[in-house]
């Protein structure tokens, strides 16, 4: 992880002017040299504790979009192809609960092919019209899957309350065999699934839609058993009806956090009041303002913040020791901080400015001596 760090322009410089004198080399000099420092850092640091020394966060974030990308492509093969078989199964059964069945399996194929495109467009690099990337597209994706389960799971609540109120029979050895079929494929795609949805939101939306149908086959098998050996027919729409429950969790859980990444709110994972307190105890540093965190997407966490120091305080010390505390302490994925020896911006957009001074208790603080 590197933090990008805005630092003080030597005196007289400006940006894309050619040095005058040896001191302005110099200073530039050192310039390139940090920039070189925070490149090679970018390379080969990484924010999980876990990560072998010297091992390249690029090369496994390569690794793991590849993984990902593998994973949908195989469980988009699996369960599409079973869909036609279990469509097949279903009209020469004249089994509506194989239809059903049927038709939850296409739900899974469209909300893996989503997530499988999402993913695609995610990993687009930066350019000068899209200066973050296209990262955001897995959150977007995360979101219409999370509205996707969200119906998907209205249909089951409505397929299971119209079932109990009017019975129907079925053909249960075609149900028996649609589900077992169906097991084999969904417990395959869950497994290559599970790793990459810990912690991203767009493979947790995929993941789901396979769990539903999966649950779905579970539901068909367990019904089957239970009418064959008692005669009960409403095990059927009663078992679907709390999974419908279960998958109306999912997809609020889903949709919330795809929102909250849409809506810049503070990651769960970050208290924005202890990176604040941390930054004002290093030495020199009188207080910051204009404090933001936010996810990119899905594990990566920003971070950007005014830094007031004093005239006397040692910049680079300060640059240092916040470096320190936000990648190792709060693992944010990229920072930006602007030091200020006083604050020619301190009074812009107060209102997205939390932690400015004037919004305390006691009826704010004075503009602090510039």
């Amino acid at each position: 992880m590197a933090i990008n760090i805005f630092r003080i322009a030597p005196p007289g410089s400006r940006l894309g002017r050619a040095p005058k004198n040896e001191g302005e080399r110099a200073a530039l000099r050192n310039c390139q040299q940090d920039q070189n420092r925070d490149n090679y850092a970018m390379t080969t640091s990484h924010t999980h504790a876990n990560a072998s020394p010297g091992a390249s966060a690029g090369h496994d974030m390569s690794a793991m979009l590849a993984a990902n990308e593998r994973a949908l492509k195989i469980s988009s093969w699996l369960t599409g192809i079973y869909f036609f078989i279990e469509l097949g199964l279903g009209y020469l059964s004249g089994s509506v609960a194989v239809l059903s069945d049927a038709f939850h399996t296409f739900s899974a194929v469209g909300g893996v092919l989503l997530a499988l495109v999402a993913g695609r467009i995610a990993a687009k690099a930066a350019d000068r019209y899209r200066t973050f990337g296209s990262v955001r597209a897995e959150i977007i994706g995360a979101l219409l899957n999370g509205l996707f389960l969200f119906a998907m799971a209205a249909f089951i609540l409505y397929m299971g309350v119209v079932r109990l109120m009017n019975p129907v029979e079925v053909e249960y050895g075609l149900m028996l065999l649609a589900a077992a079929g169906g097991l084999i494929t969904e417990v395959i795609s869950l497994r290559l699934l599970f790793k990459g949805q810990r912690g991203n939101l767009n493979m947790k939306g995929a993941f789901w839609h396979v769990m539903q149908t999966f649950v779905g086959s579970l539901i068909i098998i367990v019904a089957a058993v239970v009418v064959y050996f008692t005669g009960f027919v409403a095990i059927d729409p009663i078992l679907g009806i709390a999974f419908g429950l279960v998958l109306f969790w999912a997809s609020w859980s889903i949709t919330r956090d795809a929102i909250n990444v849409l809506m810049e709110t503070v990651p769960g994972d970050v208290d924005v009041e202890m990176v604040e307190d941390a930054l004002t105890t290093i030495p020199g540093v009188q207080e910051i303002h204009h404090v933001h965190a936010w996810a990119l997407t899905s594990g990566k966490t920003l971070f950007s913040a005014h830094v007031l120091v004093d005239k006397s305080a040692d910049t680079e010390a300060v640059l240092h020791k916040a470096h320190t505390e936000l990648r190792e302490r709060f693992g944010f994925y990229f920072s930006t901080l602007q030091v200020e020896a006083g604050c020619p911006n301190y009074h812009d957009a107060p209102e997205i400015d939390f932690a400015d001074p004037r919004h305390s208790r006691d009826g704010g603080a004075a503009k602090p001596e510039t």
